[in-house]
């Protein structure tokens, strides 16, 4: 069956915790999710921990959603499906090759849920949360160690009010690299700016990204013309005027949203570190 997504994503909304904190729930989004080479000689992977902390066991499904595709409509069956024992904690290593069968370079975001309505099953019940992590590193060191980032599910970065979000810390120099991910939550297509400060406040680089329903993508500062700057940056990111909802009523999906993150690389270690975008709210 071919069900809405925007139902998905309501779920996923429903997290509203702190994004640096361990996720408990019973629908975990993480972005970032990859299986791909990155700056030579960087080969990525990612893992996925998940624990069940209910006294019976628990289904949990699974979904991959790729990046630069749109999803509206997607088959949401969860054909991939793992059975946890009661407190049973189990590991995914590359998640991608060991539970969706992917051998070539991609990368995107995971659905993981508990729910029956979403599984179609009343086996697990209303309070069968789990807690889950993502990893996501580099494993090319030719001494078999590895540098990544840990990667929190999509906590409370939700951006609808056409007020900006913003990321501080990002560096893109000699030593460090970033990237910035764009993720909409919207049925429509949208409209994302961004602007990349230096720490004087001078801007480096503007412009905006287009964005199809339900879909993400990232980019290298490089590619989205910041060069090589000295210092910390600041990163501004709002939603066009013209795709910002006007019925104060409508909340994500229906209203059009995003949410969007910074990943800060050392290019000597491969050590990288995630930072959600925190949207302002004014009343």
């Amino acid at each position: 069956m071919r069900t809405r997504v925007s139902f998905i994503v309501g779920c996923v909304l429903c997290v509203s915790i702190s994004a640096g904190a361990q996720e408990i729930s019973n629908t975990h989004f993480f972005p970032g999710v990859a299986r791909l080479a990155g700056v030579p000689p960087s080969q990525w992977v990612s893992d996925v921990t998940v624990s069940n902390l209910n006294d019976s066991a628990v289904v949990v499904g699974f979904q991959f959603f790729p990046e630069r595709t749109s999803h509206t409509f997607f088959d949401l069956t969860f054909p991939v499906r793992v059975s946890l024992e009661p407190l049973e904690t189990r590991l995914f290593e590359d998640v991608l090759a060991s539970l969706f069968g992917q051998s070539e370079d991609i990368k995107g975001g995971i659905l993981m849920t508990t729910e029956d309505e979403l599984l179609m099953t009343t086996s697990n019940g209303e309070d069968a949360v789990v807690a889950a992590a993502m990893r996501t590193y580099d494993v090319s060191s030719p001494l078999g160690g590895t540098a990544g980032q840990t990667v929190p599910s999509n906590g409370n970065m939700v951006n609808f009010s056409g007020n900006p979000s913003y990321v501080t810390g990002a560096r893109n120099d000699s030593r460090f690299r970033s990237n910035l991910g764009l993720v909409s939550i919207s049925l429509q297509e949208v409209t994302i700016h961004y602007r990349i400060r230096k720490s004087d406040g001078t801007v480096v680089a503007e412009g905006n990204k287009t964005l199809g329903s339900i879909s993400m993508d990232q980019w290298s500062f490089d590619r989205l013309g910041v060069g090589s700057q000295e210092g910390p940056l600041l990163v501004e990111l709002w939603l066009d005027p013209d795709d910002v909802s006007t019925d104060p009523e409508l909340e994500p999906p229906e209203a059009n949203s995003f949410f969007a993150y910074v990943s800060k690389i050392d290019s000597d270690s491969q050590d990288a570190e995630f930072m959600w975008a925190a949207p302002v709210y004014m009343d």
